[in-house]
């Protein structure tokens, strides 16, 4: 038996990189798993390989109510929610303060910052129904030093980094 065994996640970004490896982790040790994330195909793709302990929503974290469908969706599927994991994110290139685009930061922030505001706000009240439940935020070494990278992702870990303490 898993360490995990009976548990419920839903990871936002897990169509590939960290959040993939983690959903195949997480059901490895008998979690359930609902992968969240905008590549439609490689995220059906990864549920079938995971089998039953998994299942495949398409989220765009930047949109409020698909947030919301994401977690009613691991409720409605799995009867239950346990860890949410926001993972999802973009990296951003660094530019010249004069240059910065407004529209791609709104974006980057739209993903990285509200997106896991509002996993946070939906996934709470289940949670608080239960009882127990872990929220995992993802940031990044880049959202405690500055200029290790570009301004729209470094300012957003660090929001990220603020809103999780």
């Amino acid at each position: 038996m898993g360490s995990l065994q009976g548990k419920v996640a839903v990871i936002s970004g897990s169509t590939s990189g960290i959040g993939a490896r983690t959903a195949e982790l997480f059901v490895a040790e008998g979690a359930h798993v609902v992968i969240a994330g905008r590549r439609d195909q490689k995220g059906r793709q990864l549920a079938r390989a995971l089998g039953e302990a998994a299942s495949f929503i398409r989220t765009d974290v930047s949109n409020e109510g698909e947030v919301e469908a994401m977690i009613a969706h691991a409720v409605k599927t799995f009867g239950r929610l346990d860890c949410l994991m926001n993972n999802a994110g973009s990296g951003s290139g660094y530019q010249e303060i004069a240059r910065l685009d407004l529209k791609q930061f709104d974006q980057v922030i739209a993903v990285h910052l509200r997106g896991a505001l509002a996993g946070m706000k939906y996934a709470v009240p289940v949670m608080t129904e239960q009882k127990s439940g872990s929220i995992i935020n993802i940031a990044s070494v880049n959202g405690t030093r500055a200029g290790l990278g570009g301004h729209y992702y470094s300012a957003a870990k660090a929001e990220l980094i603020h809103l999780t303490s």
